[in-house]
């Protein structure tokens, strides 16, 4: 059975991008070369693309592209494994991934899983390292832990958690990058995580 193929003037017809976004996706690896696939026609040649795939994969890209970047949408779709994740319960205790003691702690907030998905697993991770830093208590790590279940896919490289402190208060929010834009010369902090390198090490399960 043949794949369907749609060609490039209907392609931009039914999304609505044009040929100059096509081709600078291209350009960053976002849609594989592998897809644009030359045919010779009655007017000589023309592109045509696997129609499922690239609709699936425009309407992906159109519905990201404004809160990741493109080089971090071309490593999203260069690791499909990652948005695919899937690992056991039992399978985290075997290989020693977190400690029983953390898992247990983490099921206490957010619910027992048999199998953790990328952003539970996120979350998870995240847990652990607020934990194991000894720096910020229960409540604390407890609400930046739920804030954190749905950013999981909006991580871009620079990503850096930042936890303050003022007058005792703990408050938080993620650097992109080396400079603050606006820094509240009172509050001191207290501890940073780099987001993407728990992104890499759920990346490394994969392998």
């Amino acid at each position: 059975m043949h794949e369907e193929l749609i060609s490039k003037k209907d392609l931009l017809i039914q999304t609505g991008i044009s040929y100059g976004q096509l081709y600078r996706w291209k350009r960053k690896n976002i849609i594989p070369e592998e897809w644009f696939i030359k045919k010779s026609v009655s007017t000589g040649q023309e592109t045509f693309f696997p129609k499922d795939k690239i609709l699936e994969r425009i309407n992906k890209i159109i519905e990201l592209k404004d809160e990741i970047s493109l080089d971090e949408l071309a490593y999203k779709f260069s690791n499909p494994k990652i948005d695919n994740l899937s690992i056991s319960r039992n399978y985290l205790i075997k290989e020693n991934i977190v400690s029983l003691s953390i898992l247990e702690k983490f099921d206490e907030l957010m619910g027992e899983y048999e199998t953790y998905d990328g952003n539970i697993l996120f979350s998870l991770l995240l847990y652990e390292e607020l934990i194991n830093s000894s720096i910020l208590n229960i409540h604390e790590v407890n609400e930046i832990v739920l804030e954190s279940k749905d950013v999981y896919e909006k991580i871009e490289s620079k990503n850096i958690l930042l936890i303050k402190r003022k007058l005792g208060v703990c408050f938080y929010h993620v650097r992109n990058g080396e400079n603050e834009l606006f820094k509240d010369s009172e509050a001191k902090i207290i501890y940073e995580v780099d987001l993407y390198n728990i992104i890499t090490k759920i990346k490394n399960l994969c392998v």
